[in-house]
Protein backbone atom coordinates (compact mmCIF):
# COMPACT_ATOMS: atom_id res chain seq x y z
CA UNK A 1 0.00 0.00 0.00
CA UNK A 2 1.81 3.49 -1.26
CA UNK A 3 2.71 6.04 1.03
CA UNK A 4 0.48 8.49 -0.30
CA UNK A 5 -2.90 6.20 0.29
CA UNK A 6 -2.01 5.84 4.14
CA UNK A 7 -1.75 10.22 4.18
CA UNK A 8 -5.05 10.16 2.60
CA UNK A 9 -6.57 7.48 5.06
CA UNK A 10 -5.51 8.99 8.07
CA UNK A 11 -6.68 12.59 6.87
CA UNK A 12 -9.58 11.89 5.28
CA UNK A 13 -11.67 8.73 5.71
CA UNK A 14 -12.85 6.68 8.48
CA UNK A 15 -14.21 4.55 6.08
CA UNK A 16 -11.55 2.36 4.55
CA UNK A 17 -9.31 0.13 6.40
CA UNK A 18 -5.82 1.49 7.53
CA UNK A 19 -3.39 -0.80 8.68
CA UNK A 20 -2.92 -4.99 8.82
CA UNK A 21 -4.04 -5.35 12.46
CA UNK A 22 -2.56 -8.30 12.93
CA UNK A 23 0.82 -7.94 11.65
CA UNK A 24 2.25 -7.02 14.84
CA UNK A 25 4.84 -9.80 16.48
CA UNK A 26 3.58 -8.49 19.96
CA UNK A 27 1.73 -11.13 22.46
CA UNK A 28 -2.29 -11.20 21.58
CA UNK A 29 -4.85 -12.37 23.85
CA UNK A 30 -8.12 -14.42 23.45
CA UNK A 31 -10.83 -12.32 22.14
CA UNK A 32 -8.10 -9.41 20.86
CA UNK A 33 -9.99 -8.12 17.49
CA UNK A 34 -7.34 -8.34 14.96
CA UNK A 35 -9.33 -7.09 12.37
CA UNK A 36 -12.36 -4.78 13.00
CA UNK A 37 -13.53 -3.25 9.42
CA UNK A 38 -14.08 0.02 8.53
CA UNK A 39 -17.03 -0.36 5.83
CA UNK A 40 -18.38 -3.77 6.56
CA UNK A 41 -20.70 -4.31 9.28
CA UNK A 42 -20.93 -8.04 9.21
CA UNK A 43 -17.92 -9.34 10.12
CA UNK A 44 -14.86 -9.15 12.56
CA UNK A 45 -11.61 -11.67 13.07
CA UNK A 46 -10.66 -11.83 16.74
CA UNK A 47 -7.19 -13.78 18.17
CA UNK A 48 -6.74 -17.03 19.91
CA UNK A 49 -4.57 -18.03 22.67
CA UNK A 50 -2.45 -19.34 19.05
CA UNK A 51 -1.93 -19.00 15.40
CA UNK A 52 -5.41 -20.01 14.85
CA UNK A 53 -8.56 -16.80 14.42
CA UNK A 54 -12.17 -16.38 15.13
CA UNK A 55 -13.92 -15.12 12.24
CA UNK A 56 -17.03 -13.84 13.66
CA UNK A 57 -19.94 -13.35 10.98
CA UNK A 58 -22.40 -10.72 12.50
CA UNK A 59 -24.78 -10.77 10.01
CA UNK A 60 -24.95 -13.92 8.63
CA UNK A 61 -28.43 -13.08 6.67
CA UNK A 62 -30.78 -10.12 6.12
CA UNK A 63 -32.47 -8.97 9.58
CA UNK A 64 -30.20 -11.52 11.52
CA UNK A 65 -30.02 -8.71 14.63
CA UNK A 66 -28.05 -10.63 17.75
CA UNK A 67 -27.01 -13.61 15.71
CA UNK A 68 -23.44 -14.49 15.32
CA UNK A 69 -21.51 -16.98 13.62
CA UNK A 70 -18.71 -18.13 14.33
CA UNK A 71 -15.40 -19.95 12.55
CA UNK A 72 -12.69 -21.19 14.33
CA UNK A 73 -9.99 -21.22 11.69
CA UNK A 74 -7.53 -23.37 12.58
CA UNK A 75 -3.55 -23.80 12.15
CA UNK A 76 -0.97 -26.16 12.79
CA UNK A 77 -2.66 -28.82 14.87
CA UNK A 78 -4.58 -26.17 17.41
CA UNK A 79 -8.11 -26.83 18.42
CA UNK A 80 -10.75 -24.88 19.75
CA UNK A 81 -11.38 -23.86 23.23
CA UNK A 82 -13.55 -26.80 24.95
CA UNK A 83 -17.16 -25.76 24.79
CA UNK A 84 -16.72 -23.75 21.12
CA UNK A 85 -20.03 -24.18 19.13
CA UNK A 86 -18.92 -23.07 15.65
CA UNK A 87 -17.94 -24.62 12.74
CA UNK A 88 -13.90 -25.50 12.77
CA UNK A 89 -12.24 -25.11 9.53
CA UNK A 90 -8.47 -25.86 8.67
CA UNK A 91 -6.75 -22.65 7.32
CA UNK A 92 -5.90 -22.24 3.62
CA UNK A 93 -8.91 -25.01 2.61
CA UNK A 94 -7.77 -26.29 -1.31
CA UNK A 95 -11.48 -27.58 -2.23
CA UNK A 96 -14.29 -24.87 -2.23
CA UNK A 97 -17.72 -24.83 -2.79
CA UNK A 98 -19.40 -21.54 -3.70
CA UNK A 99 -23.19 -21.15 -3.53
CA UNK A 100 -22.91 -17.07 -4.21
CA UNK A 101 -21.40 -16.38 -7.82
CA UNK A 102 -20.49 -12.74 -5.27
CA UNK A 103 -17.84 -14.65 -3.54
CA UNK A 104 -15.74 -16.07 -6.56
CA UNK A 105 -14.92 -12.10 -7.38
CA UNK A 106 -12.51 -12.17 -3.82
CA UNK A 107 -11.83 -15.49 -4.71
CA UNK A 108 -10.31 -14.76 -8.03
CA UNK A 109 -8.64 -12.02 -6.85
CA UNK A 110 -7.10 -13.68 -3.97
CA UNK A 111 -5.88 -15.90 -6.78
CA UNK A 112 -7.96 -19.06 -5.30
CA UNK A 113 -10.24 -19.40 -8.12
CA UNK A 114 -8.76 -22.61 -9.06
CA UNK A 115 -9.75 -23.92 -6.07
CA UNK A 116 -13.39 -23.90 -5.99
CA UNK A 117 -14.82 -27.34 -7.32
CA UNK A 118 -18.69 -26.56 -7.04
CA UNK A 119 -20.69 -23.82 -8.07
CA UNK A 120 -24.42 -22.75 -7.56
CA UNK A 121 -25.93 -21.27 -10.84
CA UNK A 122 -23.34 -21.72 -12.90
CA UNK A 123 -25.57 -20.90 -16.12
CA UNK A 124 -25.30 -17.64 -14.48
CA UNK A 125 -21.97 -17.46 -13.59
CA UNK A 126 -19.35 -14.79 -15.63
CA UNK A 127 -16.56 -15.90 -14.24
CA UNK A 128 -13.96 -16.76 -17.25
CA UNK A 129 -12.17 -19.88 -14.94
CA UNK A 130 -15.46 -21.15 -13.54
CA UNK A 131 -17.39 -21.25 -16.95
CA UNK A 132 -13.97 -23.25 -18.53
CA UNK A 133 -14.25 -25.50 -15.50
CA UNK A 134 -17.62 -26.13 -15.60
CA UNK A 135 -16.91 -27.13 -19.40
CA UNK A 136 -14.71 -29.50 -18.89
CA UNK A 137 -16.13 -31.17 -15.81
CA UNK A 138 -13.38 -29.66 -13.41
CA UNK A 139 -16.34 -27.28 -11.53
CA UNK A 140 -19.55 -29.10 -11.09
CA UNK A 141 -23.30 -27.61 -10.39
CA UNK A 142 -24.61 -28.44 -7.40
CA UNK A 143 -27.91 -26.64 -8.02
CA UNK A 144 -29.37 -24.39 -5.44
CA UNK A 145 -32.42 -23.68 -3.18
CA UNK A 146 -34.37 -27.24 -2.54
CA UNK A 147 -32.78 -28.43 -4.89
CA UNK A 148 -29.62 -28.78 -3.90
CA UNK A 149 -27.88 -31.96 -5.01
CA UNK A 150 -25.99 -33.29 -1.98
CA UNK A 151 -24.98 -36.44 -3.33
CA UNK A 152 -22.59 -35.09 -5.57
CA UNK A 153 -21.64 -32.27 -3.01
CA UNK A 154 -20.64 -34.13 -0.68
CA UNK A 155 -18.36 -36.31 -3.69
CA UNK A 156 -16.63 -33.55 -4.17
CA UNK A 157 -15.45 -33.76 -0.53
CA UNK A 158 -15.02 -29.92 -0.09
CA UNK A 159 -12.87 -28.30 2.85
CA UNK A 160 -15.95 -25.57 3.00
CA UNK A 161 -18.63 -24.43 1.50
CA UNK A 162 -19.73 -20.64 1.48
CA UNK A 163 -23.41 -20.65 1.59
CA UNK A 164 -25.82 -17.46 2.16
CA UNK A 165 -29.11 -16.06 3.88
CA UNK A 166 -31.35 -14.29 1.57
CA UNK A 167 -34.68 -13.66 3.91
CA UNK A 168 -33.53 -15.72 7.05
CA UNK A 169 -30.88 -18.53 7.72
CA UNK A 170 -30.08 -21.16 4.86
CA UNK A 171 -31.30 -23.55 7.62
CA UNK A 172 -31.86 -26.90 5.07
CA UNK A 173 -28.33 -26.49 3.70
CA UNK A 174 -26.63 -25.67 6.56
CA UNK A 175 -28.50 -28.84 8.84
CA UNK A 176 -27.70 -31.06 5.77
CA UNK A 177 -23.80 -29.74 5.92
CA UNK A 178 -24.16 -30.56 9.66
CA UNK A 179 -25.15 -33.85 8.65
CA UNK A 180 -22.80 -34.95 5.76
CA UNK A 181 -20.21 -32.73 8.68
CA UNK A 182 -18.84 -30.59 5.82
CA UNK A 183 -17.71 -27.19 7.03
CA UNK A 184 -19.58 -23.74 5.92
CA UNK A 185 -19.56 -20.18 6.43
CA UNK A 186 -21.44 -17.29 6.03
CA UNK A 187 -20.21 -14.84 3.30
CA UNK A 188 -23.04 -12.02 4.15
CA UNK A 189 -21.84 -9.02 1.28
CA UNK A 190 -25.18 -9.10 0.26
CA UNK A 191 -26.48 -7.82 3.96
CA UNK A 192 -23.82 -4.70 3.27
CA UNK A 193 -25.89 -1.41 2.32
CA UNK A 194 -22.67 0.95 1.17
CA UNK A 195 -20.16 -0.60 -1.77
CA UNK A 196 -17.11 -0.71 0.16
CA UNK A 197 -18.81 -2.23 2.81
CA UNK A 198 -19.83 -5.18 0.40
CA UNK A 199 -16.12 -4.91 -1.16
CA UNK A 200 -14.74 -5.59 2.27
CA UNK A 201 -15.44 -9.19 2.85
CA UNK A 202 -12.70 -9.98 0.46
CA UNK A 203 -10.47 -9.72 4.01
CA UNK A 204 -13.00 -12.08 5.20
CA UNK A 205 -12.23 -14.43 2.51
CA UNK A 206 -8.23 -13.19 2.84
CA UNK A 207 -8.48 -14.62 6.57
CA UNK A 208 -9.51 -17.97 5.48
CA UNK A 209 -6.97 -18.26 3.14
CA UNK A 210 -4.00 -17.19 5.05
CA UNK A 211 -3.86 -14.04 2.39
CA UNK A 212 -5.05 -11.29 4.42
CA UNK A 213 -2.31 -9.31 4.21
CA UNK A 214 -2.68 -9.28 0.39
CA UNK A 215 -6.89 -9.31 1.17
CA UNK A 216 -6.25 -5.84 2.89
CA UNK A 217 -4.24 -4.69 0.28
CA UNK A 218 -6.56 -5.52 -2.38
CA UNK A 219 -9.59 -3.56 -0.62
CA UNK A 220 -7.22 -0.25 0.27
CA UNK A 221 -6.54 -0.01 -3.50
CA UNK A 222 -10.28 -0.07 -4.11
CA UNK A 223 -10.80 2.10 -1.61
CA UNK A 224 -8.19 4.62 -2.41
CA UNK A 225 -10.00 4.62 -6.08
CA UNK A 226 -13.24 4.37 -4.73
CA UNK A 227 -13.04 7.56 -1.98
CA UNK A 228 -11.37 9.63 -5.27
CA UNK A 229 -14.14 9.42 -7.43
CA UNK A 230 -16.56 9.97 -4.48
CA UNK A 231 -14.69 12.96 -3.40
CA UNK A 232 -14.47 14.45 -6.83
CA UNK A 233 -18.07 13.79 -7.40
CA UNK A 234 -19.03 16.31 -4.29
CA UNK A 235 -17.99 19.04 -6.80
CA UNK A 236 -19.60 18.22 -9.84
CA UNK A 237 -23.09 20.66 -10.90
CA UNK A 238 -26.38 19.81 -10.24
CA UNK A 239 -27.55 16.39 -8.71
CA UNK A 240 -29.46 14.14 -11.93
CA UNK A 241 -32.29 12.52 -10.43
CA UNK A 242 -32.55 8.79 -10.42
CA UNK A 243 -35.75 6.21 -10.96
CA UNK A 244 -34.66 2.26 -10.27
CA UNK A 245 -35.95 -0.89 -11.27
CA UNK A 246 -39.19 -1.44 -13.03
CA UNK A 247 -42.53 -3.27 -12.55
CA UNK A 248 -42.43 -7.03 -11.43
CA UNK A 249 -45.49 -8.96 -11.37
CA UNK A 250 -47.52 -5.47 -11.74
CA UNK A 251 -45.73 -4.40 -8.41
CA UNK A 252 -43.14 -1.94 -8.42
CA UNK A 253 -40.41 -2.39 -5.85
CA UNK A 254 -37.74 -0.02 -4.96
CA UNK A 255 -34.76 -0.09 -2.33
CA UNK A 256 -34.78 1.40 0.85
CA UNK A 257 -33.00 4.50 1.15
CA UNK A 258 -30.31 3.14 3.09
CA UNK A 259 -29.42 0.76 0.89
CA UNK A 260 -26.77 -0.28 -1.77
CA UNK A 261 -27.38 1.03 -4.70
CA UNK A 262 -28.86 4.79 -3.12
CA UNK A 263 -25.38 4.80 -1.55
CA UNK A 264 -24.00 4.43 -4.98
CA UNK A 265 -26.09 6.96 -6.41
CA UNK A 266 -25.69 9.75 -4.06
CA UNK A 267 -21.83 8.53 -3.97
CA UNK A 268 -21.99 9.50 -7.95
CA UNK A 269 -22.97 12.94 -7.37
CA UNK A 270 -27.17 11.28 -7.87
CA UNK A 271 -30.19 12.17 -5.83
CA UNK A 272 -32.55 8.91 -5.64
CA UNK A 273 -36.22 10.02 -6.00
CA UNK A 274 -38.19 7.45 -3.90
CA UNK A 275 -36.59 8.38 -0.72
CA UNK A 276 -38.81 8.23 2.43
CA UNK A 277 -38.66 4.30 2.94
CA UNK A 278 -37.85 2.99 6.60
CA UNK A 279 -34.68 2.07 7.61
CA UNK A 280 -33.54 -1.45 7.56
CA UNK A 281 -35.82 -2.56 4.66
CA UNK A 282 -34.76 -4.31 1.86
CA UNK A 283 -37.36 -2.36 -0.52
CA UNK A 284 -40.92 -1.92 -0.29
CA UNK A 285 -43.77 -1.77 -3.11
CA UNK A 286 -45.13 1.35 -4.91
CA UNK A 287 -48.59 1.84 -6.81
CA UNK A 288 -48.14 2.60 -10.62
CA UNK A 289 -49.36 5.90 -10.28
CA UNK A 290 -46.65 7.10 -7.48
CA UNK A 291 -44.31 5.36 -10.04
CA UNK A 292 -45.64 7.34 -12.74
CA UNK A 293 -45.22 10.71 -10.60
CA UNK A 294 -41.49 9.29 -9.37
CA UNK A 295 -40.62 8.66 -13.28
CA UNK A 296 -41.95 12.04 -14.46
CA UNK A 297 -39.20 13.44 -12.03
CA UNK A 298 -36.52 11.70 -13.07
CA UNK A 299 -33.56 12.69 -14.68
CA UNK A 300 -32.30 8.92 -15.26
CA UNK A 301 -33.93 5.59 -15.49
CA UNK A 302 -31.49 2.35 -13.96
CA UNK A 303 -32.27 -0.94 -13.40
CA UNK A 304 -35.43 -1.77 -15.49
CA UNK A 305 -35.04 -5.33 -15.10
CA UNK A 306 -33.77 -7.43 -17.85
CA UNK A 307 -34.64 -5.07 -20.65
CA UNK A 308 -31.15 -3.96 -22.59
CA UNK A 309 -33.24 -2.44 -25.86
CA UNK A 310 -36.14 0.46 -25.89
CA UNK A 311 -38.36 -1.95 -27.96
CA UNK A 312 -38.70 -4.59 -24.72
CA UNK A 313 -38.89 -1.26 -22.05
CA UNK A 314 -41.91 0.10 -23.84
CA UNK A 315 -43.50 -3.57 -24.49
CA UNK A 316 -43.25 -4.59 -20.77
CA UNK A 317 -44.07 -0.63 -19.39
CA UNK A 318 -45.93 0.59 -22.37
CA UNK A 319 -47.71 3.38 -19.71
CA UNK A 320 -44.48 4.99 -19.34
CA UNK A 321 -43.49 5.20 -23.01
CA UNK A 322 -43.99 9.14 -23.26
CA UNK A 323 -41.53 9.54 -20.37
CA UNK A 324 -38.70 11.87 -20.41
CA UNK A 325 -36.60 9.46 -19.74
CA UNK A 326 -37.55 7.21 -22.18
CA UNK A 327 -37.75 9.54 -24.67
CA UNK A 328 -34.34 10.95 -24.46
CA UNK A 329 -33.30 7.74 -23.72
CA UNK A 330 -31.69 8.33 -20.39
CA UNK A 331 -32.13 4.53 -19.19
CA UNK A 332 -29.10 2.41 -18.16
CA UNK A 333 -29.21 -1.07 -17.51
CA UNK A 334 -26.48 -3.12 -15.86
CA UNK A 335 -26.90 -5.67 -18.56
CA UNK A 336 -23.35 -4.95 -20.18
CA UNK A 337 -21.70 -8.34 -19.20
CA UNK A 338 -24.28 -10.87 -19.00
CA UNK A 339 -24.55 -14.42 -19.53
CA UNK A 340 -26.91 -16.48 -21.62
CA UNK A 341 -29.12 -16.92 -18.97
CA UNK A 342 -29.49 -13.83 -17.57
CA UNK A 343 -27.04 -13.56 -15.16
CA UNK A 344 -25.17 -10.19 -14.60
CA UNK A 345 -21.40 -9.69 -13.52
CA UNK A 346 -22.49 -6.27 -12.22
CA UNK A 347 -23.97 -8.39 -8.70
CA UNK A 348 -20.79 -11.19 -9.34
CA UNK A 349 -17.31 -9.15 -9.88
CA UNK A 350 -18.95 -5.26 -9.04
CA UNK A 351 -19.50 -6.69 -5.39
CA UNK A 352 -16.00 -6.76 -4.82
CA UNK A 353 -15.25 -3.94 -7.57
CA UNK A 354 -16.99 -0.52 -6.12
CA UNK A 355 -14.71 1.28 -7.91
CA UNK A 356 -15.22 0.10 -11.38
CA UNK A 357 -18.80 0.17 -10.49
CA UNK A 358 -18.86 4.26 -9.51
CA UNK A 359 -17.21 4.90 -12.21
CA UNK A 360 -19.72 3.91 -14.54
CA UNK A 361 -22.64 5.38 -12.10
CA UNK A 362 -20.44 8.71 -12.78
CA UNK A 363 -20.06 8.66 -16.42
CA UNK A 364 -24.24 7.81 -16.03
CA UNK A 365 -25.02 10.86 -14.06
CA UNK A 366 -22.33 13.24 -15.14
CA UNK A 367 -20.66 12.37 -18.86
CA UNK A 368 -19.36 15.61 -19.07
CA UNK A 369 -16.76 14.76 -16.04
CA UNK A 370 -15.89 11.37 -17.69
CA UNK A 371 -15.66 12.06 -21.15
CA UNK A 372 -13.44 9.06 -22.86
CA UNK A 373 -14.95 6.86 -19.77
CA UNK A 374 -16.49 3.14 -21.52
CA UNK A 375 -19.47 1.85 -19.30
CA UNK A 376 -17.89 -1.66 -18.24
CA UNK A 377 -21.05 -3.09 -15.95
CA UNK A 378 -23.61 -0.54 -17.92
CA UNK A 379 -24.85 0.13 -21.01
CA UNK A 380 -27.92 2.76 -22.50
CA UNK A 381 -31.28 1.23 -23.20
CA UNK A 382 -31.58 1.88 -26.52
Amino acid sequence: MSRLWKHIVLALLACVVLTSCGSSSAKVEWGEVLYAPHSAKGFEIVATEGASTLLRILSPWPGAEGVVKEVFVARGDEVPPSGFGGIVLKADPKRVVCMSSSHLASMDALGTIGRVVGVSGGEYISNPTICEGLVRKDVREVGYDANVNYELLAALRPDVVLIYGTTGENGTLSMKLDELKISYIYISDHTETTPLGKSEWVVALGEIFDLREEAEEIFGEIAERYESLRLAALSYKGRPKVMLNSPYKDTWFVPADDSYIVRLIEDAGGEYVCKGSSKNRLSRPISGESAFLYLAEADYWLHPNAARDMATLVAENPKFANAKVVTSQRVYNCTARSTEAGGSDFWESGALWADRVLQDMIAILHPEEATGHRLYYYEQVK
